[in-house]
């Protein structure tokens, strides 16, 4: 999968911009604040339909403009793909395939796969479940598109049984139908369940391997799904709803009290630990890195073994986060997929990777030129 070109217009500080993109390693230079990670952000929008940012749709377009565009031409299996999104201030964004509108941006992930890497990635290590949980929802939904369905059915049920729940002794009916929310509830979890149970088990099997690769074989890494539900190891899909059913069914009253669905797949978890201690609290910041960029990598493996080619690679501004060990590492391992890196000085870069083929580009001010090697 390669990204051949990319052209935005009125996208955040970019005016206009086009660039055509080497196969293998791309290079943009630029000192904070003048574009490097709204480039980024275009290209992961283009594959996944929406921002890594915080942010509504509207500030993604230009202050000044009420329109913003995207393209992108891409070789997948050898075919040419042209991506096309269409933004407007206070309307639905809409997305065409080779020139045919999709009728729901879900339908749009898949046809260009990517790996993003940024420093905030520290959080699926440090920070909540939640964080955890987001990263995981995201990479499944790339595989396997029923998965985002699944997600947003889930979410409805969970919405529609905690009113159940909220009101439960109000309402004679609602001691009726909570039993077919329980039913809603168990069946789409114990699919989601199963889908993160299997792609968890893959990444750990990658990245325990990388892991070694980056510590010199002189640490262990882990990674366990914490399921809400039970402990669903060797369990299959209709053991695991039966654990399901008989959680909410022995905590009833518990979660009538909280007022609130307290189990199912959207208080997992999944723990990281390096030497049998969890990575979280213990692990040094070198660890942590390690354990990171090897999560990170195993992204790409998975992906790899499920479509039949690489993602791309979004590296932003992360080489700065990473000591020469680990940036000679992750620069030697991406020597076969097309990687996007952006950093305020090449001069590492250049050094580490001197013999790949690479083109590289500076961004200043929403402007973007080629650097001559």
């Amino acid at each position: 999968m390669i990204v051949k070109r990319l052209k935005i217009k009125n996208y955040r500080n970019f005016k206009e911009a086009e660039v055509e993109l080497n196969p293998s390693l791309n290079v943009f230079v630029g000192d904070n604040g003048h574009g490097k990670t709204n480039l980024m952000e275009s290209l992961y929008l283009a594959s996944i339909g929406r921002t890594f940012r915080p942010n509504s749709e509207n500030e993604i377009i230009n202050f000044k403009e009420n329109k913003s565009f995207i393209e992108i031409n891409l070789q997948k299996n050898t075919r040419d793909i042209k991506i096309e999104i269409h933004l407007e201030k206070n309307k639905r964004k809409q997305v065409f395939i080779n020139g045919i509108k999709l009728d729901k941006t879900s339908e749009m992930i898949g046809i260009l796969s990517n790996v993003i890497f940024t420093p905030d990635d520290m959080k699926i290590i440090k920070g909540s479940p939640m964080e955890r949980r987001k990263f995981v929802n995201i990479d499944i939904s790339q595989i396997k598109p029923k998965y985002k369905y699944l997600l947003s059915r889930y979410k409805k049920i969970c919405t529609e049984r905690n009113i159940i729940l909220k009101k439960y002794y109000e309402k004679k009916e609602n001691k009726d139908i909570i039993n077919i929310w329980n039913d809603y509830l168990v069946n789409i979890g114990t699919e989601i369940i199963m889908y993160r149970n299997d792609f968890i088990n893959k990444l750990k099997k990658y990245a325990t391997d990388i892991y070694a690769n980056i510590s010199g074989n002189r640490e262990n890494f882990e990674m366990n799904y914490l399921c809400n539900v039970a402990n669903i190891d060797n369990m299959d899909k209709k053991n695991v709803k039966n654990q399901f059913y008989r959680k909410i069914n022995s905590h009833f009253n518990y979660e009538v009290q909280n007022k609130t669905t307290m189990y199912g797949p959207h208080k997992d978890d999944i723990i990281i630990k390096i030497n049998g201690k969890q990575c979280k609290y213990f692990g040094s910041q070198g660890q942590q890195r390690s354990a990171i960029l090897a999560i990170k990598l195993a992204e790409i493996e998975i992906i790899k073994e499920e479509i039949g080619e690489y993602p791309i690679l979004l590296l932003d501004d992360v080489l700065s986060e990473l000591d020469n060990k680990r940036k000679g590492f992750l620069i030697n391992y991406i020597q076969d997929i097309q990687t996007i890196i952006t950093t305020t000085d090449d001069y590492e870069i250049n050094k580490i990777a001197k013999n790949y083929k690479k083109r590289k580009f500076y961004i200043k001010k929403g402007k973007i030129g080629y650097i001559m090697n």
